[in-house]
């Protein structure tokens, strides 16, 4: 009998509830399908046949345990989903500026190394921004994450300070399409399964439940769903042509529903191969078609 490791985080020793319908799908074609804590040293992940990353959310606040632990089970030889290459280039965001160059449109960005002298006046000046969105290379769920617009630049430039010192940074000019809704198309071996738009609470840009934001089920059209897919393909051909097992390709649709067209302005947030949330609570097949596709790889 087949027998998967479903890593997790300690605080989530049962996956997150909306995994749930992955795991029986996983259990009604014969797997023995078991969450796994990944920092739990004690786990011998060799004995797996597969070991599938899913809710490892305390990640990005434990960095270099985080990739050790790639290293490891690695090392322990068992099948690795994504691959353990995929996760370590993913883990960091400059990873987007390889795929700025594979020709898919992303926000403009300016990647700051840890330890530059950099002001934020001076990168706006630069750019001709009037508003940014400062980030950690390495986060997840907004941490450490600021808006901030012109006028309080000389304000935030201790806290970026702070943060260039200790980090690698992003600094992102602030895209007002983010207030009608993120896009985040779900696909599996690299073909499209669902998608939903998640919108920010009134005032805000941040677009976490945690952080008040929502979350709707909807269709995108065709042409966003290519660009979707496009980036996919991007991804495959910087890890060496395979598709990733899952891929969460988030970004936003430019000049949503101001026309009708056959091509659409969508702008690359992030595409999520580590640990993202798949909402398979929106679509009752979700968790059957990724069952499906990662026992076609085993």
């Amino acid at each position: 009998m087949t027998s998967i490791a479903l890593a997790t985080a300690a605080d989530l020793p049962d996956l997150v509830d909306d995994d749930a319908s992955f795991l029986t799908a996983l259990r009604d074609r014969g797997v023995t399908a078991t969450p796994v804590v990944w920092s739990d040293e004690s786990v011998a992940w060799g004995d797996f046949d597969a070991v599938v990353v899913r809710s490892v959310w305390d990640y990005y606040r434990r960095p270099e345990e985080f990739a050790a632990w790639i290293d490891r089970v690695d090392d322990a030889s068992p099948t690795v989903l994504n691959a353990p290459g995929t996760l370590r280039w993913n883990r960091h965001k400059f990873y987007l500026r390889d795929l700025a160059d594979r020709g898919v449109d992303t926000l403009p960005t300016e990647y700051v190394e840890r330890g530059t002298e950099a002001t934020l006046s001076d990168i706006l000046d630069r750019r001709g921004w009037d508003e940014v969105v400062v980030k950690p290379a390495v986060s997840a769920g907004a941490f450490e994450t600021k808006r901030i617009a012109r006028e309080s630049v000389a304000a935030e430039q201790p806290w970026f300070d702070d943060l260039v010192a200790d980090r690698d940074v992003l600094v992102q000019a602030f895209a007002e399409d983010i207030t009608a809704g993120e896009w985040s198309l779900v696909f599996f071996d690299g073909d499209y399964s669902h998608s939903v738009v998640k919108r920010p609470e009134a005032g805000d840009f941040r677009v976490q439940e945690d952080h008040g934001g929502s979350v709707a089920a909807e269709t995108p059209s065709e042409p966003l769903r290519d660009r979707a897919r496009e980036v996919v393909e991007a991804v495959g051909g910087e890890r060496g042509g395979d598709a990733p097992l899952y891929a969460r390709v988030d970004g936003i649709e430019r000049g949503r529903g101001e026309c009708e067209t056959d091509d659409v302005d969508f702008r690359l947030l992030e595409v999520e191969l580590i640990e993202p949330e798949l909402f398979f609570r929106v679509d009752a097949d979700a968790g059957g078609r990724l069952a499906e596709a990662l026992l076609d790889r085993l």
